[in-house]
């Protein structure tokens, strides 16, 4: 696809020389997600847009109940992005240290705001899925449909100069059906516990679009505290996805979704 054009540096065999978290991410996702990929025939868009250095932070749709998604699109900005994405995960996948060494290794990082800023200030890149687990869990009967962001990556890109990359994941909906959620669970292990249909994922071609980065260059502080101005950001962001998700799927032959906002 042509993909490498747009990053000659650095080159990955200088990435696995000089980063041994490069080569742990790369050996563990070189065979499980490379055979993702090409079972779901993934399509790829807009990785032009994603900056080859400096702070970055990735901004997706979820879905798909089983957190496929954030490793198909960790493993693409990976393998032909070559930069190491950081991914902010759920807490539960941080509450000991077993899980706490696995998800270092995965280079998943904790919803704290203030670990997220160190990510950024090292200039790394950064995914953060602002639906969180509301639309990774949500039914398959809302498919499609994007939940309401958290707007604290508004506030993390103006405090850190992070150009947002705004991104659509199509496909994840369809691979793996959800009928719902135990919301008891959370009060005893910290986290609800969908409900999928099936486990063994469905042969649904995906696709994922990095659309134009949003540059908040020119707030402040005062800006970032600005409960109003984030929300308003936030919302449109999530417009912008959500248009482009529903431009996707009438190419792709499905009507039945009336644009949102």
């Amino acid at each position: 696809m042509g993909h490498k054009k747009y990053f000659s540096s650095p080159s990955e065999s200088e990435l696995q020389g000089r980063d041994l978290e490069y080569r742990v991410l790369r050996g563990f996702s070189h065979w499980a997600l490379d055979a993702m990929r090409a079972y779901t025939r993934l399509e790829t868009v807009g990785l032009e847009n994603i900056p080859r250095s400096g702070p970055v932070i990735v901004i997706p749709n979820h879905s798909g109940v089983l957190g496929w998604d954030a490793f198909v699109l960790q493993n693409e900005i990976l393998k032909f992005g070559k930069r190491i994405p950081r991914t902010m995960s759920h807490n539960f996948w941080h509450q000991n240290e077993i899980l706490k060494r696995l998800s270092a290794r995965m280079a998943y990082i904790p919803q704290d705001f203030k670990v997220a800023i160190k990510v950024l200030r090292r200039n790394n890149l950064l995914i953060l899925f602002p639906e969180a687990e509301a639309g990774n869990f949500k039914p398959s009967t809302q498919m499609y449909q994007l939940q309401q962001f958290n707007p604290g990556f508004v506030s993390l890109a103006i405090l850190t100069g992070s150009p947002i990359v705004p991104t659509c994941i199509i496909g994840a909906e369809e691979t793996h059906l959800n009928l719902g959620t135990l919301d008891w669970t959370e009060k005893y292990i910290g986290a609800r516990i969908p409900l999928p249909f099936n486990l063994i994922p469905l042969p649904v071609k995906w696709k994922i679009i990095f659309m134009k980065p949003v540059r908040l260059n020119r707030y402040g502080k005062k800006d970032a505290k600005n409960m109003d101005f984030l929300e308003e950001v936030a919302e449109n962001i999530r417009v912008r996805i959500q248009q482009r998700i529903h431009q996707e799927l009438v190419k792709r032959g499905v009507f039945k979704f009336a644009l949102d906002g």
